[in-house]
């Protein structure tokens, strides 16, 4: 388990650790794409196949095997525009794949924080803090300002060319920050993506497990919005779970 006590920042994933990303947040822009593209099928049916490709993106955009020999790097607004053009071809039916990507990029700048959010990072003050996430500068940026709130260092996969776990974006992430990995404490949603990657990078770790579900391991399918695990991955244990962001306060003073 990781000391806290050297600990100089406390860094977060954000969409599904700060702000929400459930199944239940795709619903509204998938329906939107649906109506404006008059599609007859629903929301459901593209959501059903876009998620094939969208998850295929996930699990092959970073060898971790050997990092720099990953695929070209693509935003996500790029990675969603080709999964849509693939699903539209599969349905058969002609669509606007760049207008798909957008509207979801779109609903992304809004997305709301789970409840305890605010509060709980009033309550880090003590600490610089600071985002490193998965995500387009658009859509993130866009976010963090939706909900009032502001970090520094603000770090997105497509400014480092690299998406978690990755580790040149933890390494980038330090560089930028001006410390090293041992001084940050990082918090995400993903047992691979940000846990196991970010204690790969030599950080502290807590993992947010608000459902309470077991954590996923190798071989599993993960929920939605974390990226699949390779069935060879030896997940790393993050130092700490917790259930909600307002025990990450205490976790800091004990």
């Amino acid at each position: 388990m990781g000391s806290l006590g050297n600990i100089r920042i406390v860094a977060f994933d954000f969409f599904g650790t700060l702000a929400r990303n459930g199944v239940e947040d795709w619903g509204p822009p998938l329906a939107r794409i649906v109506e404006k593209q008059g599609f007859p099928f629903t929301a459901e049916t593209l959501w059903t196949e876009w998620r094939k490709y969208e998850v295929t993106f996930r699990g092959s955009r970073t060898n971790m095997d050997d990092p720099p020999s990953s695929p070209p790097f693509r935003s996500y607004w790029e990675a969603w525009r080709d999964a849509f053009a693939d699903t539209f071809a599969t349905l058969g039916v002609s669509g606007d794949p760049d207008e798909a990507a957008t509207v979801c990029v779109d609903s992304h700048c809004t997305r709301n924080a789970f409840p305890e959010v605010t509060q709980a990072l009033d309550a880090l003050q003590a600490y610089p803090l600071a985002v490193l996430s998965n995500a387009d500068d658009r859509f993130l940026d866009g976010s963090i300002a939706h909900n009032g709130w502001s970090f520094d260092p603000v770090l997105s996969s497509e400014s480092a060319k690299a998406y978690k776990p990755d580790p040149r974006i933890f390494q980038e992430f330090c560089r930028i920050a001006g410390v090293e990995p041992h001084q940050v404490l990082y918090v995400g949603d993903s047992p691979y993506d940000d846990a196991h990657g970010a204690k790969l990078a030599g950080m502290s770790t807590v993992l947010v497990n608000r459902s309470g579900a077991p954590v996923a391991r190798p071989g599993q399918t993960p929920p939605p919005g974390q990226s699949p695990i390779p069935v060879s991955t030896a997940l790393l244990a993050p130092d700490y779970v917790v259930e909600t962001l307002a025990k990450l306060a205490p976790l800091l003073r004990a």
